[in-house]
């Protein structure tokens, strides 16, 4: 794994080595941006996975070589404005994956909106693919923005 300022290696788990520079650095720069930490999901699937071949998710390490993604949550990040403001910043830095879930809970059990953000090779900088997730169903990100309670 790359140098980071705000990140370790352990939050990273055993996908730490296989971590794009990419993504480490723009999280960093993120982190830095916002001012508030950046918790890695402690689901199994937040990270890296062995999908096989021909599965384009950011996560999936057979088909890039690493991990292009990262599920998280950030710091003091709830409502509908707090939402558009990390993605706004998470657009101008560069992520070209950018999904909102507003359906699930933190690492310590509490319901809080978790971010993917990923740099997949095929979409442009300024330019991401987005979507969210309501109760389960995928959608697009303006819907999964405005089921959030305003702030």
């Amino acid at each position: 794994m790359i140098y980071a300022q705000h990140f370790s290696a352990e939050e990273f788990r055993d996908w730490a080595d296989d971590m794009s520079p990419r993504l480490v650095t723009m999280l960093d720069v993120l982190r830095f941006k916002l001012g508030s930490p950046i918790a890695v999901s402690a689901s199994e699937y937040a990270l890296g996975r062995n999908l096989g071949r021909g599965k384009m998710s950011e996560h999936n390490v057979d088909e890039w070589g690493e991990v292009l993604a990262v599920d998280c949550f950030i710091s003091g990040v709830y409502n509908r404005a707090q939402v558009e403001a990390v993605v706004y910043e998470a657009t101008g830095i560069g992520f070209t994956g950018i999904g909102v879930y507003s359906d699930t809970t933190n690492n310590q059990g509490e319901e809080q909106v978790m971010f993917h953000l990923g740099v997949r090779p095929n979409e442009l900088m300024g330019s991401p693919a987005t979507w969210g997730r309501i109760s389960g169903k995928y959608t697009s990100l303006i819907a999964a923005v405005q089921s959030l309670k305003a702030g």
